[in-house]
C-alpha cells in the first residue's frame, strides 16, 4: 500500500463547498462546519491570535450603508430639515 505520489491522484472529491453564511468555500460537507465562520454555530468564529482575519472581516469592509448615514449627521451637528 502506497502513502505517497500514488494516492494523490486519488483525491478529486469536495471536501468544502460554499458557505451560506460567509460565502466562502469553506463549509465542511461532512462534519457540516464552516471552518471560516462555524456555521452553524450561533457566534461566529474569531480568535485574537490571527488579529488580520479580525481586520478582514469587522466593520468598515462592506457597505455601511447606516454608518455613511450617521457620519453625514455628524457632520451637519445632527440637525433635521429645517422648514422656512
Amino acid at each position: 500500500m502506497t502513502k505517497g505520489t500514488t494516492s494523490m491522484g486519488q483525491r478529486h472529491g469536495r471536501t468544502h463547498i460554499l458557505c451560506r453564511r460567509c460565502g466562502r468555500n469553506a463549509y465542511h460537507v461532512q462534519w457540516e462546519r464552516c471552518a471560516a465562520c462555524a456555521y452553524p454555530r450561533a457566534s461566529r468564529r474569531r480568535y485574537n491570535w490571527s488579529v488580520k482575519a479580525i481586520k478582514r472581516r469587522r466593520t468598515g469592509t462592506g457597505r455601511c450603508r447606516y454608518l455613511k448615514e450617521v457620519n453625514r449627521r455628524i457632520k451637519n451637528h445632527f440637525k433635521t430639515s429645517l422648514k422656512a
